[in-house]
């Protein structure tokens, strides 16, 4: 991933495109520093305050009477689709820079290396601090957890429930990054092999109707764990596949149709969403039908935001480049990392903080902005401690001058690339 405006246009045809159907410029993407699509950052902020929310303040409504306690309640419901926003964003910027660089010398190399330098260190950091921390909390680690180690932690506990339980710490949130390292594995090989931008969005329609049949089948069939619907990547490909295919919609020619479906896109999926969410009244995803039906509308809704998010000079642009947002984009990492098991020490305090206020609602505001300003410390401090300064050895693995090049942007869980 080399480092280069966002802005900048491909000058020649990809590695497989032909002159019969070439790619239009990229769409004008505001990206202030000249290397960071900001609307993008702003967009992973608003995907980890989801699953951050959804963690911390979940429920926090259940018992008020008021109407907004009950909206705010289901908003905090659905947090969890934060993960499919992340899972649609990688899918786009993923496939963005496999694509642009085909061909390049390095191809492989280059793009398991920067991948390895952004997410391996912190990662296994954390892996070390909660093995550290074990004895002291009285957790007893079998040898099936090391899968964790090798991103196959999930779907092995799928197959081994027995390795989810780690009390008092959490880690049932690992899946989604056990399932992006899958992800990226098998990716830069995909597009090598089909090359063509038409038969990588061909494959993208297929993989996506596969995940949705896949799932449906799943819950459908008796004395099948409903997890492997969840967590087991392919059953979770569509949000990736509709990311990827908008990687290279929005650079062919249909790229003015799909902007200008965007918003009835973005519309019709949330309204159908929420349709299933009052007739089922629950927005959880265990529920059949929203775990089934409701991710590809969640994934839809997902691409079509990421769409309205890279219109430079709309209000959704603006509003995505809020520094608050945007910082909380480029710590997201590390804030999806520590929030769950951050969560277990920091609970207690919700119960202080009610019982200090007299009142339900003013202490769980109280715990979840606290809450979230411990977990923004410590994401900031392991980004300038850990991950900044060993990024800094992507220059190692630059693409040269003259080869295909691709924004330096972040991806998903990851935060940035740059």
């Amino acid at each position: 991933m080399a480092i280069l405006s966002s802005n900048a246009v491909v000058a020649h045809y990809p590695h497989g495109a032909t002159a019969a159907e070439p790619l239009s410029p990229r769409p004008k993407i505001a990206t202030g520093d000249g290397s960071r699509i900001n609307a993008l950052d702003g967009l992973r902020g608003i995907a980890i305050l989801a699953v951050f929310f959804f963690h911390y303040a979940r429920g926090a409504g259940t018992h008020a009477s008021s109407a907004f306690g009950s909206i705010a309640s289901a908003l905090f419901g659905l947090g969890w689709t934060g993960v499919d926003l992340f899972f649609v964003l990688s899918g786009f910027l993923i496939t963005r820079i496999l694509y642009d660089t085909q061909g390049a010398p390095g191809y492989y190399t280059n793009f398991y290396a920067r991948r390895v330098l952004r997410i391996f260190p912190v990662y296994y950091l954390f892996a070390l601090v909660l093995a550290m921390l074990a004895p002291f909390l009285g957790v007893h680690w079998s040898l099936g957890h090391l899968f964790f180690l090798f991103y196959l932690g999930y779907p092995a506990a799928i197959i081994w429930p027995s390795l989810t339980i780690v009390a008092p710490l959490a880690i049932t949130h690992l899946w989604s990054l056990a399932a992006e390292e899958q992800f990226y594995m098998i990716w830069p090989w995909a597009i090598a092999r089909l090359r063509n931008a038409d038969a990588i969005v061909r494959t993208c329609a297929v993989v996506g109707a596969a995940a949705l049949a896949l799932r449906i089948v799943i819950r459908a069939l008796p004395g099948i764990d409903p997890t492997w619907a969840y967590a087991f990547l392919p059953a979770r490909m569509d949000a990736l596949a509709i990311g990827a295919a908008l990687a290279i919609l929005v650079r062919g020619k249909l790229n003015a149709r799909i902007d200008r479906w965007a918003i009835p896109a973005l519309a019709s999926a949330v309204a159908l969403l929420m349709t299933i969410c009052i007739s089922r009244r629950t927005e959880a995803a265990e529920d059949p039908l929203i775990g089934t039906v409701g991710c590809t509308l969640i994934a839809i809704a997902c691409g079509a935001l990421l769409l309205l998010s890279l219109r430079e000079g709309s209000r959704l642009q603006r509003l995505l480049s809020f520094p608050a947002l945007r910082a909380c984009g480029k710590y997201s990492y590390g804030l999806y990392l520590y929030h769950l098991p951050l969560s277990v020490a920091l609970h207690p305090l919700k119960g202080f903080y009610v019982a200090r206020s007299h009142s339900a609602a003013i202490g769980s505001v109280i715990y979840v902005a606290s809450s979230l300003s411990v977990n923004l410390i410590v994401a900031m401090i392991s980004y300038r401690l850990v991950e900044a300064p060993i990024m800094k050895l992507k220059s190692h693995f630059s693409y040269k001058s003259g080869d295909p090049v691709a924004p330096a942007v972040g991806t998903g869980l990851e935060s940035v690339c740059t």
